[in-house]
């Protein structure tokens, strides 16, 4: 490798950790930051909101009961960080434990999910908790923006906002109860469900709008 090519790297991984910082010093007031050339990633209209960002030990991070999979895959490590987040919608919680590998933003961040709201639902016994995780782990370059994606980051939390948005418009909603509905169904989509799992429309379509199944 190159001296130069070194320099370019060097120069990029602080780039990085700077813009990570400024990202965090957002996060601890529940203010998640998308930069106006991100905003094509997400609908105009996000309900859910981050309501807190802390960070959590390691030996805390390994002892929650919805993270298995992590553990199991070796992606635990003591080098990572680890960081509990809270997005709400009215009575709905949802927790997210995080993961940030030393590598980040080469290596995005790890989100495992928990949803109170009718019970507990995590990716264990919900199919749908684990397309929400697979929207943030696994289409992570979708959400990466402009280069270089120093803001991956909090680009995940505000996909984790909109899939609750879409997790909880797209509930079948008792038409008996008076009033209104909690969570009154904004977001265009082009189908509600997708085969005997119900799988719900988490892909988000730029320019038109709307939300479709993968």
């Amino acid at each position: 490798m190159s001296s130069l090519t070194t320099m370019k790297l060097l120069k990029t991984r602080v780039q990085s950790r700077l813009a990570l910082h400024k990202q965090f010093a957002s996060l601890e007031y529940s203010i998640v930051p998308v930069t106006s050339d991100c905003h094509y990633l997400f609908p105009a209209k996000v309900v859910s909101r981050l309501v807190k960002w802390v960070t959590i030990a390691h030996v805390d991070y390994v002892e929650l009961h919805f993270i298995k999979d992590t553990v199991e895959a070796e992606l635990a490590a003591h080098t990572n960080l680890y960081y509990m987040a809270l997005v709400e919608w009215g009575t709905a919680k949802l927790q997210a434990a995080v993961v940030l590998n030393p590598g980040y933003s080469f290596i995005p961040l790890i989100f495992q999910l928990c949803l109170n709201w009718k019970g507990e639902k995590t990716n264990s016994n919900a199919d749908n908790i684990r397309a929400m995780e697979s929207e943030a782990n696994v289409c992570y370059k979708e959400l990466c923006g402009p280069r270089p994606g120093h803001q991956l980051l909090t680009n995940q939390l505000q996909r984790l906002c909109v899939l609750l948005d879409v997790y909880l418009e797209t509930e079948i909603h008792d038409d008996s109860m008076e009033g209104p509905k909690e969570f009154p169904q904004e977001k265009t989509c082009l189908r509600l469900f997708r085969g005997p799992s119900r799988m719900k429309p988490f892909k988000y379509n730029h320019p038109q709008g709307s939300f479709s199944h993968r």
